[in-house]
């Protein structure tokens, strides 16, 4: 994407982080995101460029991690329920429900469906709610410090995401943790 728009990399990631969440809360098409992102880079993009960006840009979320797929089919035959909570606009949402790894998911939310996006504590609550769990039952897991921060101000245990080897060892011992007498169970 940085490519396609000939700008500095910093430049780009700054445009593109700066004007995402309406997008991903769904108050904003791709085309209104992709000219906002324009318009901070001082250019234009061409109605081909920003289809391609938009294409690129879904693409890009995916393709999974195959060490993370493991360990979700590692879970869920533990018996765990295992959740998707994702800031992602329409666009992306539709297409991540149509990828085979999402099939190993209990539930699935997407930000632009509920209106309301990571860290926003809102987005947490309404998705406790929807499952009819407990903050105390539930682990969040996100590779971004402040939705994990909002995550536990609502109750939830959480953990930053690094990579899967590590999720593992974090997931092991919190498992560990709920199982000692007093603790609750992890679902």
């Amino acid at each position: 994407m940085v490519a396609l728009t000939g700008a500095e990399s910093d430049r780009f990631w700054a445009a593109y982080w700066d004007h995402r969440d309406p997008y991903d809360r769904g108050l904003t098409t791709a085309g209104d995101f992709w000219s906002a992102v324009s318009k901070t880079l001082e250019t234009d993009f061409t109605a081909e460029v920003a289809s391609e960006l938009i294409r690129l840009d879904i693409t890009s979320w995916l393709t999974p991690d195959p060490a993370t797929v493991e360990l979700i089919a590692r879970l869920k035959k533990q018996g765990l329920g295992v959740a998707l909570l994702s800031n992602a606009p329409h666009e992306l949402a539709d297409a991540l429900e149509d990828v085979p790894w999402m099939a190993d998911l209990d539930h699935r939310f997407f930000s632009s469906r509920l209106a309301i996006s990571k860290p926003s504590p809102e987005i947490y609550t309404a998705v406790l709610a929807t499952l009819g769990a407990d903050p105390g039952e539930c682990v969040f897991i996100d590779d971004r410090p402040p939705n994990v921060a909002a995550a536990e101000a609502v109750g939830m245990r959480a953990l930053v995401f690094a990579d899967a080897v590590i999720l593992d060892q974090d997931l092991t011992r919190l498992l560990r943790e709920a199982e000692r007498p007093g603790l609750g169970s992890l679902g």
